[in-house]
C-alpha cells in the first residue's frame, strides 16, 4: 500500500503520533488517505493536484450561465490548458476558446499568508458566451482541461490531517468505521471532524460547500 492523495507521509504520521509500524504493513498509508479524504469531504474541495501541466486532465460541465462558469466544489483549478465547447451537443468538444477570449477569476489568484488559492471561476470576454440549450438535450457543453486543486497544500490542511491521525490513533477501541489493524489494535476514523481540526479549516472551506459537508 501507499499513500495516495495525502497530506502527510506515513512516516510524518508515525512520528506525529510516536508509533511505527514494519516498513509494508500499510497502516499508516490507510490512516492518512483516510483522514486526508475526511479532510476533502468536510472542505468540500480537494487540495492534492490532479494532473500536470504535461499530462493535464479534461472536466466537463454544465451551461448555467452564458458568460462565466463557476467551477463549483472539488473543481477548484491551478492552471488551464484548454477551455473547449460542445456547440451543436454531439458529445465533442469541437470549438476551442482563445485564451484571450476568457480569464480565470480571482485575477490575482489571491494570497492568504504563504500559499496562493486556486482558480474558481472562468469568465468570458469580447462578447463570448458559452452555446446555449441544444437540441439533443445535453447539458454538459463546457469541457476545461488543466491541472487541478491547489497550487500547494495549505498549513492548515496539514496540520489538520495530524490531529485527526491523532485522533485515529487515541479511537482505536472505539465502535467507529476501522481503517486496519495492527500489533496496537484496531485503527479507527472519527465520525466527525474535531472542533480544532474543524476551526482550523473553516476558511478554507468552499463557499458553495457550507453547510453541506
Amino acid at each position: 500500500m501507499a499513500v495516495t492523495d495525502g497530506y502527510l507521509t506515513s512516516a510524518e504520521a508515525g512520528s506525529y503520533i510516536g508509533r511505527q509500524f514494519a516498513d509494508g504493513s500499510g497502516i499508516l498509508d490507510d490512516v492518512v488517505t483516510s483522514v486526508s479524504r475526511m479532510i476533502d469531504q468536510h472542505c468540500g474541495r480537494h487540495f492534492y493536484r490532479d494532473g500536470t501541466t504535461e499530462v493535464p486532465v479534461a472536466r466537463v460541465f454544465e451551461v448555467e450561465n452564458l458568460s462565466e462558469l463557476e467551477l463549483g466544489p472539488f473543481n477548484d483549478l491551478v492552471s488551464i490548458t484548454s477551455l473547449k465547447t460542445d456547440d451543436n451537443g454531439d458529445g465533442t468538444y469541437e470549438t476551442t476558446l482563445s485564451a484571450s477570449n476568457y480569464q480565470l477569476c480571482p485575477v490575482n489568484a489571491v494570497s492568504r499568508g504563504a500559499y496562493a488559492e486556486p482558480y474558481t471561476e472562468i469568465d468570458l470576454l469580447n462578447a463570448t458566451t458559452f452555446p446555449s440549450a441544444v437540441a439533443s438535450g445535453r447539458e454538459y457543453l463546457i469541457e476545461a482541461t488543466g491541472v487541478w486543486g491547489w497550487p500547494a497544500v495549505p498549513a492548515e490542511v496539514r496540520q489538520a490531517a495530524r490531529i485527526l491521525v491523532a485522533e485515529v490513533a487515541k479511537l482505536q477501541d472505539a465502535p467507529l468505521g476501522v481503517v486496519g489493524q495492527s500489533e496496537f489494535g484496531v485503527f479507527r476514523v472519527p465520525a466527525q471532524m474535531p472542533p480544532v481540526a474543524r476551526r482550523m479549516l473553516a476558511p478554507l472551506v468552499h463557499p458553495a460547500w457550507v453547510g453541506i459537508g
